[in-house]
């Protein structure tokens, strides 16, 4: 369980865990179940962020957002910067993966990875904790739903790798998380999440389409940053 763990925080964040995982390797979709544990953690450092007073409310809400970024190592954001360029590309599904595939951004990237971080930006100000722990949570949760339900479009891809081991009892260990925090915040929290999986599963098909049959990557990340953003919205 402790690799479980270090593996879920040394993919998804910047935090130096390699302490914590002890000897012996173990398949990565064991990890799934902790994706949102550290999204939850996520937001805890970015509400202590949110929380200082002494700032311009827009200077505090950018600081917070340049946490919450640099955190996850900008991991998710280059995943949807990714999907942009391949997805809303006007060619056949073969070429748009090969565009993801490649490390240049094109317009399409930079336009979208602008447009969403301004609408994290804005919104960010309106949400204080402890509502602000649920979009990192959903994010992560909603990537592990999108693993689980959606094929790989590339088969050696680094979501066919993932995918080992990703069964019922993470997804359940998966969800406890989420629908805990969701509960806790009321009826807001409840429809954010709802809403959460909504936007997986609506992305999920049309990327899939776009991509031939499937998902990578990339699209994964670009969920969780979706989930986040819509999340932030409904909790405003």
């Amino acid at each position: 369980m402790l690799s479980d763990l270090a593996n879920a925080f040394s993919f998804l964040t910047v935090l130096p865990v390699a302490w914590l995982k002890p000897k012996g390797d173990r398949a990565p979709g064991y990890a799934f179940s902790f994706f949102p544990f550290v999204g939850l953690m996520i937001g805890l450092l970015a509400s202590l962020v949110a929380a200082i007073r002494f700032l311009p409310p827009d200077l505090t809400a950018f600081l917070t957002l340049a946490v919450w970024v640099v955190l996850s190592g900008g991991l998710h954001l280059d995943g949807f910067a990714d999907s942009c360029d391949g997805l809303l590309a006007t060619v056949g599904p073969e070429r748009r993966l090969e565009i993801m595939k490649d490390p240049r951004a094109g317009s399409w990237a930079v336009i979208g990875v602008v447009l969403l971080l301004l609408g994290k930006w804005v919104t960010i100000g309106h949400v204080a904790f402890p509502m602000l722990l649920l979009p990192p949570i959903a994010g992560r949760w909603a990537m592990t739903l999108a693993v689980a339900l959606f094929p790989n479009a590339r088969p050696g891809g680094i979501g066919a790798y993932f995918r080992n081991r990703l069964g019922r009892a993470q997804l359940i260990i998966a969800t406890v998380i989420p629908l805990a925090a969701a509960l806790a915040l009321g009826w807001r929290g409840v429809v954010a999440l709802a809403a959460s999986f909504v936007v997986m599963l609506l992305f999920g098909r049309w990327a899939s389409k776009r991509l031939g049959g499937g998902l990578t990557g990339d699209t994964y990340g670009a969920i969780c940053e979706l989930v986040e953003l819509v999340c932030l919205i409904l909790l405003v």
